[in-house]
């Protein structure tokens, strides 16, 4: 079983690998005109002296007012997730294990140390390069991540394109899967597809793949938010697993969020 969680979580970075940059993309990578469809009952259905310093100061408040917030990040709570910004909340139970966002304080609490100061402004250091997981939990079979991608990391005015574009440029290949899971992988079954379906009361986009590994079935939906209000960023939400139901069903989890 431990190795079934491996492959979850190697299935995990394939996902995230897949939004690189795809601002302004063209070309999409596949059609899904040959992938039936499901319901829409589920996530898989459906500058002198004085100057300089006056510039310095109007940089420095420019720089605050477009520093990536608190709230767009998210914040850890008992058993889930809130984003304010996204206007989304998760609730998960006590079958999940919630994941600390680093590391860097191995015996910390969970909770205490994914909302630290000092793990938001390492968050938005990522960020500011491109893009960084702000949220992370598993249980037995199922992992669900929630990373934010930031558009302008390269010119600082780029912003997403339609979230059914992004879908069609980043859903999951085979070749990603391969490559994700190692040389050791035996993938056969592979179908992947993106879908309008209904989230959160609002209808978005999902890329949407499975396939078995040693006959092994594994199912993956990624599910893509734009920021309303800053379109740079965006949110991508993972959820990957070997329980179709489970990974189907898993938007129970998800609520709008209010305060």
């Amino acid at each position: 079983m431990r190795n079934r969680k491996d492959k979850i979580f190697a299935l995990a970075v394939a996902g995230c690998l897949c939004l690189s940059w795809l601002t302004g993309c063209g070309e999409i990578k596949m059609s899904p005109d040959n992938i039936s469809s499901k319901s829409d009952d589920g996530l898989m259905g459906s500058v002198k002296e004085e100057t300089d310093t006056s510039d310095e100061s109007e940089a420095d408040a420019a720089g605050e007012e477009d520093k990536v917030s608190n709230d767009m990040i998210g914040r850890y709570v008992s058993q889930g997730y809130e984003n304010p910004s996204f206007g989304f909340a998760i609730a998960l139970p006590d079958t999940y294990t919630l994941e600390k966002r680093t590391n860097l304080e191995l015996n910390a609490d969970t909770i205490e140390a994914s909302n630290a100061d000092s793990t938001y402004d390492w968050i938005r250091s990522l960020i500011a390069l491109g893009s960084a997981t702000v949220f992370e939990a598993e249980d037995e079979d199922t992992y669900i991540g929630v990373n934010i991608q930031n558009a302008a990391a390269l010119d600082d005015t780029s912003v997403w394109d339609e979230e059914k574009t992004i879908a069609e440029n980043s859903v999951a290949t085979e070749e990603d899967i391969k490559e994700a899971v190692g040389e050791d992988a035996q993938i056969t079954e592979f179908q992947n597809n993106v879908e309008e379906i209904t989230f959160l009361g609002e209808k978005h986009y999902a890329a949407q793949y499975t396939f078995k590994n040693y006959d092994v079935p594994f199912y993956g939906v990624t599910v893509y938010l734009v920021n309303e209000q800053d379109p740079r960023y965006l949110l991508a939400i993972d959820i990957l697993g070997s329980d179709l139901n489970a990974v189907d069903q898993a938007d129970q989890f998800f609520s709008v969020y209010t305060e």
